[in-house]
Formats: C-alpha cells, sequence, structure tokens
C-alpha cells in the first residue's frame, strides 16, 4: 500500500536537485579533447582516408601514358633545370647542391600542396558532409597521404641525388627517426588547424597560397645559406622563416651530416603549441562546420 506522508516543499526560486550519479557537462560545447577522439576513430578505421587517397592518385594519372610517373619528372626537371641555372646564377661551386636543391624541393613540394589543399578540404568534400559522414579528420588524413604517395615517389629523386653528389652516409643519419616523425606530424597539425580556418573563411586558402609562394623565396630551397649567410639581415629572415626549421631538420642531416640541434628546438617546443591551437579551434567549429560550407 503506498504511503500517503505529504512531499516536503521545495523552497520558492531554488534550483531543481539534479539526479544523484549524473556527471554535469555543457550541452553543445564539445570537449578540447574532442580532435583526438576523432583522430583516434580515424586510425583505427582508416579505410577511407586511406583507400581513398590510393583512389585519388590512381584516378589522376589513370588515362596518362606514363602514369604515376608524372610525379617524378616534374620534380626531375626542376631539380637539373634549376639547379643547373642556379649553380651558375648564385655562383654556388659546392659539389652538394644537386642533393640540397634536391631535398629541399621535395621537402617543399610537400609541405606547400599539404597546407594549400587543407584549407579547401571541407569544401571540396560539401557532399559526403551534407549526407551525414561527418568525422572530419578523414578529410584532412585523405588529403595529407594523398600528398605523402606524390613524396614517397619523388623521394627517389632525393636518394639519387645523395648517392651522385660526394654526400656521406654517417650515424648522424639515425636523427632522422626523429626529425622525419617530427616534420610529419607538423605538417599534420598545420593541415588541421588551416581546414578549420579555411571552412570559416572562404578567402583564407587563397591567402595561403600567396604566402606559401612567397616563402619558397624566403627559404633555402634554391639558395644556401652557407658561410655568413645565417647573419645580420638574412639571418634575421631566416630564423624568422617557420618553414626553414621544418626543411633544416630533414635536410641537415640528411645532405650536410649535422644535427641542427637548434632548429629541432623549435620544432619541438612548436608542435605542441600547433596541436593545441588546432584542438581548440576544431572543437569550436566542429559543430558549424556544415554551415560554414
Amino acid at each position: 500500500m503506498k504511503s500517503s506522508a505529504p512531499r516536503k516543499a521545495q523552497p520558492s526560486g531554488a534550483a531543481p536537485k539534479k539526479p544523484a550519479g549524473r556527471a554535469s557537462s555543457s550541452p553543445g560545447r564539445p570537449s578540447i579533447l574532442v580532435l583526438f577522439q576523432d583522430l583516434i576513430a580515424s586510425f583505427t578505421a582508416p579505410g577511407f582516408w586511406l583507400y581513398g587517397a590510393r583512389i585519388d592518385t590512381s584516378i589522376r594519372y589513370r588515362s596518362q601514358a606514363l602514369g604515376a610517373l608524372w610525379m617524378v619528372i616534374g620534380t626531375l626537371a626542376f631539380v637539373l633545370l634549376l639547379g643547373t641555372l642556379y649553380s651558375q646564377v648564385l655562383r654556388v661551386n659546392s659539389e652538394l647542391y644537386f642533393a640540397h636543391i634536391a631535398a629541399g624541393y621535395v621537402l617543399w613540394r610537400f609541405v606547400q600542396q599539404s597546407l594549400a589543399q587543407s584549407t579547401t578540404v571541407y569544401k571540396k568534400n560539401l557532399a559526403m558532409i551534407q549526407n551525414g559522414y561527418v568525422r572530419y579528420p578523414d578529410y584532412v588524413l585523405r588529403e595529407v597521404a594523398s600528398q605523402l604517395i606524390n613524396f614517397g615517389y619523388n623521394l627517389l629523386i632525393v636518394v639519387g641525388a645523395v648517392l651522385l653528389t660526394p654526400v656521406q652516409v654517417t650515424i648522424v643519419d639515425l636523427v632522422l627517426l626523429l626529425t622525419l616523425p617530427l616534420f610529419l606530424l607538423s605538417v599534420l597539425g598545420g593541415c588541421l588547424l588551416l581546414s578549420v580556418v579555411g571552412a570559416r573563411y572562404p578567402d583564407f586558402g587563397e591567402l595561403v597560397r600567396t604566402l606559401l609562394q612567397l616563402f619558397f623565396f624566403l627559404t633555402p630551397i634554391i639558395w644556401m645559406p652557407t658561410g655568413s649567410g645565417k647573419g645580420d639581415i638574412l639571418g634575421a629572415f631566416l630564423y624568422a622563416n617557420p618553414f626553414y626549421y621544418l626543411i633544416e631538420i630533414v635536410r641537415g642531416p640528411l645532405v650536410y651530416g649535422h644535427i641542427p640541434w637548434f632548429e629541432i628546438g623549435v620544432v619541438m617546443a612548436a608542435v605542441p603549441l600547433m596541436w593545441l591551437l588546432a584542438a581548440l579551434a576544431y572543437a569550436r567549429a566542429k559543430p558549424y562546420i556544415p554551415l560554414w560550407i
């Protein structure tokens, strides 16, 4: 038989009590960890972005007689022609110049294409996002994986340049086991950040492409900062250039056989900051990305 005891009246204006054991959360505001949660889900089930990157590359070169070799031919022509020309214009007598320009250009091309394409990656996949596929890191990973395939082909040119020039392979090259993943982690973090900003501001992609064209000439790719090249006004531009550090942490051990401790330290300090900014931007923008694009 039910008890007929009267309920205790709640004071006027008092907030209702929450059920015990239920955690409070702020609705509509994703956690800063949502980027890493989505990335873990993407790496756990890589079928979409990994297979998609392979299909994108195959379709791009399917109807051409030389196929994927065109990825290598363009880079090889750049290295041979500009390497021969600028070695005379800049009066560079170093026997390592072709390895210098080959490594620098291949690394730069990967950085440039990845960052530029990431600014419009959500816009290009508008139909899939509207159809409900909203694991956004998949789209960025697909674009970066496509550029990684291109990067892998072009590494053949770097290997050839290293073998044909007097580059000494020493134990210093083992530092590439640290610097190459650090390089890739930096590019991926930058792509995740720029993808969110590019979704919010449609003109941002054009700004990024313009800046990348400018930084190509400010970064020591076709020129060599040898001797006093890192001093005075040139050194100020060099050390203020974030792309210099990305290129140098890989090219320094590979081509010149030295460990660029300062550059590695700068990149290691910048990567957590970049990923923090990417996580903050992604957490704030995730609910609005379909509306922005």
